[in-house]
């Protein structure tokens, strides 16, 4: 039986055996992934994160696991590599929360850049101008080949082929874009339902495999004294936790500087980028957008400013993003009016014709990511993550720091931080994350007649609609029957639209939701289509 994500039940465990093998502070998807990785390897493993898990910039993201096409024009090819093997994998672990989606970039041009493009590639010149339709579709074909080249045990893509649309199918494809536009490329990566879930199902992926694990949110590491880590609980506000461990490992994102204070550490390894997405109520432009992602020219009259910007339909609702913002402190990150007018601007010089206002804004999703510290533009930063080692005196044992790197990498950033902990533990790696399906993927049929009747017997078993117990599979996965049993059991309307009184309390009980927020933002994808605010 799978444990129960229980905030009582693991306050428990903690206060009954403060030693661990290793702690994490930090319950975003690093953190999160960096758990179950560490779990896996038959160690303790204490995470605490001081709010909810995946609140952060975790839960603040375009929702796309991708390789990072655009970065191949700065010829970062290590980087793509590395991304299109993470995305390739993710599809593959977890396919009940991700999946294939097109994403096509609209041009102006099909030939600007011709020369240009290739000499950025090679890290000759600089220069921000767009690359027409022919040099993307050029770029198309590496990225695919980069993402066949990947895993050489697999090397076919789980993706469709890409190429160019003309005028007239955009035009058709996409009614009211800019007739400035003669074309596009286009290509595919992964739609992410929900990535809040993702860490949420990382987290008890790794309390199945070691048992006597904890993962707590709501949990805030305060201090460094006498070796130990004190922690208080922000839901009480008045406990007291101590955890004990040879080692740490600082997933804090834009606060690992922050934290590596705690332990007596002065750095400074990280530099916080907050970015905006608007969620806006756009029926029409849902409509024009149809099923696919547009990433697309800002519409910044100084081309040396030139950044691409993303907007997708999430049902009558519409997310566009996103902002760069260096940020000092994390904490007093907001969305500015001049990021609200700059998105607003770009969408309009994109459809003209269906025009989109403040007024439409129904929500602003902002998050602080983190980038290895730079003196450089932060459109030129590197997205890559590297893993910093430090001796802390007063903690008595290494601290280990993610620093950096992009969401779609999490697996190979929880790998490298387990690694390094492995190494001071004088452990060997036991199991390879690669191949291990996440959370409600495992159990699920993968093709649509296995899946139609795995829908059928949980919905006789426990005398409920299919079409319910199908949208419990779309958020759930396999773990859709756990959530029915709740729901069969309490079938009656939840004051929070959109979910019964049964899968409430099982957010509640075995997923350690301690409200209304943490179940609309970060148990489900209800705020992105309902447009709470």
């Amino acid at each position: 039986m799978a444990p129960r994500l229980n905030r009582a039940e693991q306050l428990a465990d903690l206060a009954a055996d403060p030693r661990f093998d290793a702690v994490v502070i930090g319950g975003g998807i690093a953190g999160a992934a960096t758990f179950r990785d560490l779990a896996l390897q038959g160690l303790r493993v204490a995470l605490i994160e001081r709010n909810d898990f995946a609140s952060g910039a975790s839960g603040a993201l375009t929702r796309v696991a991708q390789g990072g096409f655009r970065y191949l024009e700065r010829g970062d090819v290590k980087l793509v590599r590395k991304a299109v093997r993470d995305r390739n994998l993710f599809i593959g672990n977890a396919p009940h929360q991700v999946r294939p989606v097109r994403v096509v970039i609209p041009t102006e041009s099909w030939l600007s850049g011709a020369i240009a493009a290739p000499l950025r590639f090679l890290k000759l010149i600089g220069g921000k101008t767009q690359p027409g339709a022919a040099v993307l579709l050029l770029g198309v074909k590496l990225y695919e080949f980069l993402s066949r080249r990947t895993t050489p045990a697999n090397p076919s893509s789980p993706l469709p082929s890409g190429g160019v649309f003309g005028k007239a199918v955009l035009q058709r494809r996409y009614p009211g874009i800019a007739t400035s536009f003669v074309g596009a490329a286009h290509e595919f990566e992964g739609l992410i339902a929900a990535p809040e879930r993702i860490a949420i199902e990382l987290i008890e992926d790794g309390l199945t495999a070691s048992p006597r694990s904890v993962a707590l949110n709501y949990v805030e590491a305060e201090r460094v004294e006498a070796g130990r880590i004190v922690a208080r609980d922000r839901k009480t506000d008045a406990d007291r936790l101590d955890l004990e461990a040879p080692l740490a490992i600082n997933a804090a994102g834009a606060l690992v500087d922050r934290v590596h204070g705690l332990f007596g550490l002065d750095t400074r390894l990280v530099d916080g980028v907050a970015g905006t997405h608007l969620l806006l109520e756009a029926p029409d432009l849902a409509r024009a957008l149809g099923p696919d992602i547009l990433f697309f020219e800002d519409a910044e009259p100084v081309k040396s400013k030139r950044r691409l910007c993303v907007t997708y339909a999430i049902g009558e609702n519409v997310l566009l993003g996103a902002t760069e913002v260096p940020v000092a402190d994390p904490d007093s990150a907001r969305t500015a009016p001049a990021e609200e007018a700059y998105l607003l601007s770009a969408i309009n010089r994109l459809f003209p014709s269906l025009l989109v206002t403040d007024r439409q804004i129904v929500r602003r999703l902002n998050g602080v990511r983190p980038l290895l510290h730079s003196d450089a533009d932060v459109n030129g930063r590197s997205r890559d993550h590297a893993i910093g080692e430090h001796q802390s005196a007063s903690f008595g044992g290494p601290v280990i720091s993610i620093l950096g790197g992009k969401w779609t990498t999490f697996r190979t950033i929880a790998a490298d931080a387990t690694d390094a902990a492995l190494h001071h533990l004088r452990r060997r790696r036991l199991v390879a994350t690669d191949h291990v399906s996440i959370g409600g993927a495992q159990g699920l049929p993968a093709d649509e007649t296995g899946r139609a009747l795995f829908i059928q017997e949980i919905a006789a078993k426990f005398g409920l609609r299919d079409s319910l117990v199908a949208s419990l599979v779309v958020r759930y996965g396999a773990r859709a029957a756990r959530v029915a049993a709740y729901v069969a059991r309490e079938p009656g309307v939840s004051h929070i639209r959109g979910i019964s009184l049964g899968e409430q309390r099982f957010l509640t009980e075995e997923e350690m939701a301690t409200g209304a927020e943490d179940i609309l933002f970060r148990r489900t994808d209800l705020f992105l289509r309902t447009g709470l605010d």
